[in-house]
């Protein structure tokens, strides 16, 4: 029982590490629509928001410049060849672009790479929200990165078994269980 006990408090306390993990990616960076935690593959999803269409030229030349930015970063910091997706869903006046990245690997360092590259290659189209100017809160902003950093750490060590979604709703963040129960009937029987 003991032993139990244990085990779902560890649970327990990764799951509230993974929640705040993607609080503190979605505060520190405003260009983060919204942000996912698939525990199966272990893979952070980021989702940000165009206020137009990205066109196709774009769309390559972001793709290309993300995929060798990862593969020249990752084989700098570390080995093995890291899990880079990146997907596209264009709207008449908008669109979402989702970048999906295995934590195994994943550094705070390299989200930030991401968000540099998604902001040099979407431009002002990239919706972000309440962004302050550049450096105002130098000590705030290497306070979240610490905090990705070690949060990164402990999800790459951990047991989850939640699927989590951040998302920003008027100026808050939030944080919610994906994860949808699948219920059997165990005392129905067949006559």
């Amino acid at each position: 029982m003991e032993n139990t006990d244990a085990q779902l408090e560890a649970i327990s306390e990764s799951t509230a590490n993974s929640v705040s993990l993607l609080i503190s990616i979605l505060v520190r960076y405003p260009e983060i629509a919204t942000v996912n935690f698939d525990p199966e593959g272990k893979i952070l999803k980021f989702t940000f928001m165009t206020s137009s269409p990205v066109s196709s030229e774009k769309w390559n030349d972001f793709c290309y410049k993300l995929n060798e930015s990862v593969e020249v970063y990752s084989s700098l910091v570390h080995r093995g060849v890291p899990q880079v997706k990146a997907d596209r869903l264009d709207f008449d006046s908008v669109s979402i672009v989702e970048i999906s990245r295995d934590v195994a690997t994943l550094t705070q360092e390299e989200i930030s790479l991401i968000i540099e590259l998604a902001r040099a290659a979407l431009g002002p189209d990239l919706i972000t929200e309440g962004a302050g100017e550049e450096g105002e809160f130098e000590e705030e902003l290497v306070y979240q990165d610490e905090m990705i950093a070690t949060m990164l750490d402990d999800l790459r060590e951990s047991v989850q078994q939640r699927k989590l979604i951040g998302f920003r709703e008027e100026g808050r963040v939030l944080v919610f269980n994906k994860q949808t129960e699948r219920t059997k009937s165990r005392n129905s029987r067949r006559t």
